[in-house]
C-alpha cells in the first residue's frame, strides 16, 4: 500500500530529471526515525479518515461563523434543526467570539459582518442581550460603522426581517432576465456562486420575503430624526451617484403595478432556480443553497415540498463535527465532503479504517461528471472531469480536477486511462485568453457586470485575476498536463508559463510558500533548469528557509519539501526540511499521543463571502506524503549533509 501512496505524488518527466536519476537513493534502514514518521503520520492520517467517515463526520473544510449563524436565523422559517444541531452550532458560534466581543475574519481583524451575524445568531437563539459578551460585540458594532457599513448577507438579513427597507439591497433589474447568455450583462456571464445568490435575490426582493426574527434594530445606527442612517450601495464619484439613481429608480418601478416583462423575468428567474438544483438535493454550495430554499418559498412552495426536503437535507450533510478546546461542536460547511481532499488524505491512509485505496480510485470514477452543465457555454469540451463534491455534476471543479488526475494515475483499468484522456481535454479547454486557467467557469475572475461601481460588485467575480488561488490553479494544470504529455513546445502551454512568469514578477515577493512551492514544481516540471520562470521562483523558494529547516509551518515545509526534491539531485536545504519535519513528528507525537494532530491549512475555495476554508487534516496529510516521497526519492537522511 506504501508503494501505491508513493505513486500520488510521482514527479513529472522532464529534462531537468534525467540527471538526477542516474544518482540512486541509500537503502533506507528499517527503523530509523524517518520511517517511524513515516508511520506516525500515516496513523493520523488513518485517523483523520475515520473520522471523516464516523456516524457523525468531522468537517475538512471549515468555513468561518457566516453559514452557521444564517442557518440559525433561516430556521425561523423552516423550522428543521433538531435540538442537538442547533445547541452544537450556536456553540461553534460561540466559541468563535474574540474576548473584545468581536468575531474576527480571515486575517485575524475584528469583522463587521461576523460580529453582526454572531450577536444577531445568538439573540435569536435566546441569550441575554444585556450579557457582557453580546454588549462588548454590540460596542464593536458600532465602532465599527454599523451594520449599514456591513457585507450584503447582513443587509439582506436585515430586509428578509423587515427591519429596514429593501432598498439597502441593491436593486436587480428585471430586463437582465431576458438577455441572451452570451449578453456581457446577462446574470449567465456571472460566476456559478454568484449567479446562483443574484438569482435568489432576485426572487426574494420581488415578494418581498419576510422573515420573523429577533429584532437585530441594535445593529444600526440612528440619525437626530431616530432614522437609521441608510448605507451607500455604489462606490463615490459621479459615475456611482448616477448608477445610485439607477437603483432608486429599479425600486420605485416594483412599487408599480406588475408588467409583462416582470412576470416574464420572474418566471425565468424561478425556472432557473428549479433547473440548478443538483442530484445532492443543493444548489453550487450551501449559502446559494439557504437562499434559493427562501426563494422557493416565497413564491409558494411548502416546506413538505421534494424540492424543499432535498435542499435541507443537503444543508444537514454538510454540517459535521469541528474540535475546539476538547470540545466536539457542529459548524455549517459549504459543501459536503470535498473530493479534492477525499482522494489525498484516502489514499495516505492506505489500509486505514474505510476502505482500501483501489476502492476509493473506484468511487471516485464513478463521481465523474457525466452530464452537460453552464461550464460547457464558454468551454469548448466533452463531459468528464470531476466537480467538488459527489454528486454536484453541474459544475466543473478543475482544482479538484488536477487533484484526481493525480490520484488516479496508479490506475490501470481502461475506465480510468478514459477518465484520464477526457480530464485532459478539459483542463485544456479551461484556459483563459490571457494563459491562465479557470476552476469552475472561464471569464469567471472577470464578469462585466462587476466593473460598475457598485459597492458588491467584487462578489460577482470569482476572484481576481492575479490573485494566488488562480496562481496555484495554473500551476496544477501545468503539472499535470506534463505528466499527460503536454510540454512547453505547445503554444498553450507557452502561454500558461508566460502568465505564471508575468505574475511572479509582479507578485511573487508576496507569494506564501505554499503557493512558491507550486509555481517550482509546474517550472520544474514543464521548463529546462536555465528558464527565467523556473530559476527565480525556485532561489525565491530557498530563502524562505529558516534555520531550524522549516519554510514556516509544518504544512508549508512539507509542501516546500515536494518541491526541493523534486528540483535537483538532494541538497543540504532538502535534508533539512526533512529533519525539522521528523522531528516535528516526534514533538507532535508526544504531545498528543493517542490522537491526529491539527495543521490548519487556509485555502481560498472561490464561495463569494466566506472567503477561506480551514482543513485541520491538511497538516497530517501533507506530512505523511512529503516524508514518503523524500524516502522514495532520497532515502534515508544522511550522517552528513554536503552543499547544495
Amino acid at each position: 500500500m506504501r508503494e501505491q501512496t508513493m505513486q500520488i505524488d510521482a514527479p513529472a518527466p522532464s529534462q531537468a530529471r534525467s540527471k538526477a536519476r542516474r544518482w540512486r537513493p541509500e537503502p533506507a534502514t528499517a527503523g530509523g526515525p524517518l520511517d517511524a514518521a513515516i508511520e506516525r503520520s500515516q496513523a493520523w492520517c488513518q485517523t483523520w479518515w475515520a473520522r471523516m467517515h464516523g456516524p457523525k463526520p468531522w468537517l475538512l473544510a471549515i468555513p468561518d461563523v457566516g453559514p452557521s449563524c444564517e442557518v440559525i436565523l433561516a430556521d425561523a422559517l423552516f423550522h428543521d434543526l433538531q435540538a442537538d444541531e442547533r445547541e452544537g452550532l450556536l456553540a461553534w458560534i460561540r466559541s468563535q467570539q474574540h474576548h473584545d466581543g468581536s468575531w474576527l475574519g480571515s486575517e485575524g481583524e475584528p469583522d463587521l459582518s461576523l460580529t453582526c451575524l454572531g450577536y444577531w445568531a445568538r439573540i435569536q437563539a435566546g441569550d441575554d442581550p444585556e450579557s457582557e459578551e453580546l454588549a462588548k460585540a454590540l460596542r464593536v458594532i458600532h465602532e465599527l460603522g454599523g451594520a449599514r457599513k456591513a457585507n450584503l448577507t447582513v443587509r439582506l438579513w436585515l430586509a428578509l426581517s423587515g427591519i429596514v427597507d429593501w432598498d439597502w439591497v441593491p436593486a436587480v433589474p428585471s430586463e437582465l432576465y431576458l438577455l441572451p447568455e452570451f449578453a456581457p450583462l446577462s446574470p449567465a456571464r456571472l460566476s456559478p456562486w454568484a449567479r446562483q445568490m443574484v438569482t435568489a435575490l432576485h426572487l426574494l426582493a420581488s415578494g418581498p420575503a419576510r422573515v420573523h426574527l429577533s429584532d437585530g434594530s441594535e445593529l444600526l445606527l440612528y440619525n437626530r430624526s431616530n432614522q437609521p442612517i441608510p448605507p451607500r450601495l455604489t462606490s463615490p464619484g459621479l459615475a456611482g451617484d448616477l448608477l445610485q439613481a439607477f437603483d432608486a429608480s429599479i425600486k420605485l418601478a416594483r412599487k408599480l403595478p406588475r408588467g409583462a416583462v416582470r412576470r416574464r423575468s420572474l418566471a425565468r428567474a424561478l425556472r432557473s432556480i428549479e433547473a440548478s438544483q443538483q442530484a445532492h438535493g443543493g444548489w453550487f454550495s450551501a449559502r446559494p443553497t439557504l437562499y434559493s430554499l427562501l426563494a422557493l418559498r416565497v413564491v409558494g412552495v411548502t416546506t413538505d415540498d421534494p424540492r424543499m426536503r432535498r435542499g435541507l437535507d443537503y444543508l444537514r450533510r454538510a454540517r459535521g463535527i469541528v474540535e475546539v478546546e476538547g470540545r466536539e461542536l457542529i459548524a455549517q460547511g459549504l459543501t459536503g465532503r470535498p473530493l479534492a481532499k477525499v482522494a489525498r488524505l484516502g489514499l495516505a491512509a492506505g489500509d486505514g479504517p474505510g476502505e482500501p485505496a483501489e476502492g476509493l480510485r473506484e468511487r471516485l470514477l464513478a463521481a465523474e461528471i457525466a452530464r452537460s452543465g453552464p461550464w460547457q457555454r464558454r468551454a469548448d469540451a466533452s463531459t468528464g472531469g470531476w466537480p467538488i463534491e459527489a454528486d454536484a455534476e453541474s459544475h466543473l471543479d478543475l482544482r479538484t480536477t488536477c487533484v484526481l488526475l493525480n490520484g488516479l494515475r496508479g490506475a490501470r483499468t481502461a475506465a480510468s486511462r478514459a477518465s484520464l484522456r477526457r480530464a485532459a481535454d478539459i483542463v485544456l479547454a479551461m484556459q483563459e485568453p490571457d494563459g491562465s486557467f479557470a476552476r469552475f467557469e472561464r471569464g469567471e475572475s472577470d464578469v462585466p457586470l462587476s466593473h460598475l461601481p457598485w459597492r458588491d460588485a467584487d462578489k460577482l467575480n470569482l476572484g481576481a485575476p492575479e490573485d494566488e488561488g488562480r496562481v496555484v490553479l495554473t500551476a496544477a494544470a501545468l503539472r499535470e498536463l506534463a505528466v499527460l504529455g503536454w510540454r512547453r513546445e505547445d503554444d498553450r502551454i507557452q502561454r500558461a508559463l508566460a502568465w505564471l512568469e508575468q505574475a511572479h514578477t509582479l507578485r511573487g515577493h508576496a507569494w506564501s510558500v505554499s503557493t512558491l512551492a507550486e509555481v517550482v514544481r509546474a517550472a520544474t516540471a514543464q521548463c529546462v533548469p536555465e528558464h527565467a520562470l523556473r530559476k527565480a521562483a525556485e532561489r525565491q523558494l530557498r530563502t524562505k528557509q529558516w534555520e531550524d529547516g522549516s519554510f514556516g509551518d509544518e504544512l508549508a515545509t512539507a509542501r516546500a519539501l515536494q518541491a526541493l526534491i523534486e528540483c535537483a539531485e538532494p541538497c543540504a536545504q532538502a535534508n533539512r526540511a526533512a529533519r525539522h519535519l521528523i522531528r516535528r513528528v516526534g514533538l507532535l507525537a508526544r504531545e498528543r499521543p493517542d490522537d491526529a494532530p491539527v495543521c490548519l491549512d487556509h485555502e481560498l475555495p472561490g464561495y463569494g463571502l466566506s472567503p477561506r476554508l480551514s482543513d485541520p487534516s491538511a497538516g497530517s496529510r501533507e506530512i505523511h506524503l512529503a516524508l514518503l516521497r523524500f524516502r522514495r526519492e532520497i532515502g534515508e537522511l544522511p550522517a552528513s549533509t554536503p552543499g547544495c
